[in-house]
């Protein structure tokens, strides 16, 4: 009896798999996005990231493996190009524009996608993350380089694909993501964690597009 409850098992958990293969669709999926995001929030306690940010272009690649029809699981990584606010202080007197030349954003982590059924000419999805972020600015004028690191800890994405060759398709997206820096390196300093009682929550809105293929 426990042998015959096994193989049932099995059976459900490769059925979706032998399905999908019996009707020639892919298994596997490789992404890439563009967008643009907006901040909001603090990057630490009383200091407000649109101080720094008045956004971000994200660039992010991502590679998934489908589950079943439905569901995908997988991991992504990604870049961000941050756009300086020209009206932002860091301090009293210190207008951010005037001290920071670039900001280069990392990130990298997993996700889980789930695919609803074809609504008309599109394909509608939704989507949550999890990951680790990176943050390195780039000084000018004499002020050296810092950083800022911590936790995405949760970003939900939803949009529609539409196909346009075979095993290619379009999306648009919105996605809205949450997290918190535990760590901070000021410029010519190390790196240090940042006080529990000063670490809050900040997050980026983004309204982006994403071609997929599979395979």
């Amino acid at each position: 009896m426990r042998k015959s409850l096994l193989v049932l098992a099995a059976v459900a958990l490769l059925a979706p798999v032998a399905s999908r293969a019996g009707e020639g669709a892919p298994m596997f999926k490789l992404g890439l996005g563009l967008g643009y995001s907006m901040p909001y929030g603090d990057a630490r306690k009383g200091e407000s990231m649109t101080n720094l940010y008045s956004g971000e272009i994200p660039i992010e690649l991502e590679f998934t493996y489908q589950v079943t029809h439905a569901l995908s699981l997988g991991v992504y990584g990604g870049y961000g190009h941050g756009i300086v606010t020209p009206s932002g202080r860091l301090a009293p007197g210190i207008a951010a524009s005037g001290v920071v030349d670039s900001i280069a954003t990392y990130r990298v982590g997993l996700q889980a996608e789930w695919e609803f059924g074809k609504y008309g000419p599109g394909t509608p999805f939704v989507g949550a993350r999890t990951g680790y972020v990176t943050e390195n600015v780039t000084g000018k004028n004499g002020y050296g380089n810092g950083s800022a690191s911590g936790w995405e800890y949760l970003t939900l994405i939803a949009g529609s694909d539409f196909e346009v060759a075979k095993s290619f398709a379009v999306a648009p997206f919105v996605s809205a993501a949450i997290g918190t820096y535990t760590e901070v390196k000021p410029a010519g300093e190390s790196s240090t964690s940042i006080p529990s009682a000063e670490q809050t929550i900040h997050g980026w809105l983004t309204i982006g597009v994403r071609g997929t293929f599979g395979f």
